[in-house]
């Protein structure tokens, strides 16, 4: 909890107040970046079902010399969607774990 410890230093409230907003901004963001995990895989399922690959494979091949229009878009929204999808699971990650602390320091199970 260092940083919200470093961000508490900012208000007057206290630990257990601030541990109480955190945990209930984190509640109600969860849905939906799990949501998000889910459209996100579903998305790059959807690409190496196409392409029969995964992108680390297309990445590491190259385009093929005849990829027309439409690979290479879905190229681009294929290294969109795989980036979300690793940055969304850190993020639901963290606040997995903002959550745990914040029931630590209030109690609360």
């Amino acid at each position: 909890m260092e940083k919200m410890t470093t961000f508490g230093s900012m208000t007057d409230l206290s630990a257990k107040e601030l541990a109480f907003i955190f945990r209930q901004g984190a509640v109600l963001r969860l849905p939906y970046l799990e949501s998000r995990l889910l459209q996100a895989k579903e998305e790059v399922r959807r690409f190496e079902g196409k392409y029969r690959m995964t992108l680390d494979e297309l990445t590491s091949q190259g385009l093929p010399d005849n990829a027309g229009y439409e690979m290479h878009e879905d190229f681009i929204e294929w290294e969109y969607w795989n980036d979300v999808l690793h940055k969304t699971k850190l993020t639901v990650r963290d606040v997995k774990t903002l959550l745990e602390k914040a029931e630590e320091t209030v109690g609360v199970r």
